[in-house]
């Protein structure tokens, strides 16, 4: 194992992150759960939206503003 590969490969994937901001990457999981939830259970797009909006309810309140204000 070549740690040297490691350093490069998170170099890499710090840099490409660098690129969007942390909201952006949040959305980008929100739509990636939704998508896998989607292609992978019998849940109607309903119950999906539901769980959905309970997760971001449990949201600590700061983080939930910064979400609704981008």
């Amino acid at each position: 194992s070549d740690n040297r590969s490691l350093g490069e490969l998170f170099l890499y994937f710090s840099d490409e992150m660098s690129d969007i901001t942390w909201i952006q990457a949040f959305r980008m999981l929100l739509q990636m759960f939704r998508t896998i939830l989607n292609n992978n259970t019998e849940l109607s797009d309903d119950k999906i939206d539901e769980l959905v909006d309970t997760f971001m309810n449990t949201l600590p309140a700061l983080l939930k503003a910064q979400l609704q204000a981008a």
